[in-house]
């Protein structure tokens, strides 16, 4: 509303790039709440809910556009812009609820993930498609030197953070430095002696430790930038790998704890400062044009609705029966799977911006959807939190579906 009135304007690139880095610090504080054992675990069970939670909502996208009469290569664009979750949001709707360490939130951070991933290869193939088609299936060309770069980039990103997180941030081996473990072990523990993350986080006995968190959240959301993730992404990594022995120094012959004051700045930072800045401007993507959304609403509310119970039907039935999740688990993490936001964007952007593939009233269609799936997230999980704490009871068809 506030780009509607004239309070803000519609498009500042410096109040974007403070909002940008903003979800990343956000991010990067909620991986700095979570447990790195929790999220392998929850990585391998994500896998069925990324891959099925992606698929229908796309199919949602496509249908409804060639319900309303559009062709194959509007039609395409409609699924994949439904396709990506937005993690960032559904974190913080879960932080405000004070459920963002819940298996729950797990879930849906992994399974964000591998939907990230996928939905990348998915754009460096369907992208090419579209733009040779010219609405129909003939003389489609793909450059497959270009998607092998895509699927390099994803496993260079991976290989890297891993890298660093398993190799240069723990100290713990320094404990078996005595013993033969071999070449790899060796270089390692040169790497730990000038590179470790304690040596980092506890120069000049701790006074620097939030400047350097913000450091490494920015470099790896560098990282993740260049390999065509959104940085976002890369910080909730850089502090998922940051564990509290690391913030361990010994100041007159104490040993003393620095991790609860940059959590304190660091959280300042996230939630405080610069995350809002986010969310404002991504409320400044919907521009009321009463005459041209009067127009589109019906489509709208058709792909709004579909995309509602596909995604959530899906992802909570992946969660349950692939993941292994709870019931009450399982609709948290079906509900925290609607969130668009960054790779939409990027759809929208190429589709309406650069390659005028849609028109304006479709591009209104898209983004009026994915404000409306976006406000549903809070208002959801709010609502599911009593039934999934197991203060509210709630039973269908017979099945238990909130906490027993």
């Amino acid at each position: 509303m506030g780009v509607n009135i004239g309070i803000l304007p519609e498009h500042n690139e410096i109040l974007e790039s403070i909002g940008e880095w903003g979800i990343v610090f956000i991010m990067f504080a909620l991986g700095f709440e979570e447990n790195v054992a929790n999220f392998v675990r929850g990585l391998k069970k994500s896998m069925g809910i990324a891959i099925i939670g992606a698929l229908f909502p796309f199919i949602a996208g496509y249908y409804t556009a060639i319900l309303f009469g559009y062709g194959w290569n509007v039609a395409m664009i409609w699924g994949l812009t439904m396709t990506a979750t937005a993690v960032s949001l559904t974190m913080v709707s879960l932080k405000s609820e004070g459920l963002h360490t819940s298996r729950a939130a797990t879930g849906i951070m992994t399974a964000a993930v591998v939907d990230d991933i996928l939905s990348l290869i998915g754009l460096a193939i369907l992208i090419p498609i579209i733009l040779s088609s010219n609405g129909s299936l003939t003389e489609t060309v793909v450059d497959f030197s270009y998607v092998s770069i895509i699927i390099l980039k994803v496993f260079l990103f991976f290989f890297i953070i891993i890298f660093i997180g398993i190799v240069l941030f723990p100290d713990s081996l320094a404990k078996e430095k005595d013993k033969d473990r071999g070449v790899l072990f060796n270089i390692a523990m040169m790497l730990r002696k000038y590179f470790g993350i304690r040596k980092l986080l506890t120069v000049h006995n701790g006074r620097f430790t939030p400047l350097i968190m913000i450091f490494i959240a920015m470099t790896f959301g560098a990282i993740a930038d260049i390999m065509g993730f959104h940085p976002a992404i890369g910080a909730y990594f850089a502090g998922l790998f940051l564990k509290e022995e690391y913030f361990l120094c010994t100041i007159d012959e104490k040993l003393e704890n620095h991790k609860k004051n940059a959590e304190f700045v660091i959280n300042h930072l996230a939630f405080t400062i610069f995350g809002p800045i986010f969310f404002v401007m991504l409320g400044t993507k919907l521009i009321f044009n009463m005459e041209i959304i009067l127009d589109i609403l019906p489509a709208a509310l058709v792909l709004f609705g579909s995309v509602f119970i596909l995604q959530i039907l899906s992802a909570s039935l992946a969660a349950r029966y692939t993941g292994g999740y709870k019931w009450h688990e399982s609709i948290m993490i079906g509900f925290g799977m609607l969130g668009r936001a960054e790779l939409a964007f990027i759809v929208i952007n190429i589709a309406y911006t650069k390659s005028h593939l849609i028109t304006l009233e479709q591009f209104y269609t898209l983004i009026l959807t994915l404000f409306l799936l976006n406000v549903t997230v809070p208002a959801l999980i709010k609502w599911w939190k009593p039934y999934y704490n197991g203060s509210k009871s709630l039973t269908m068809f017979g099945i238990i579906l909130s906490k027993t």
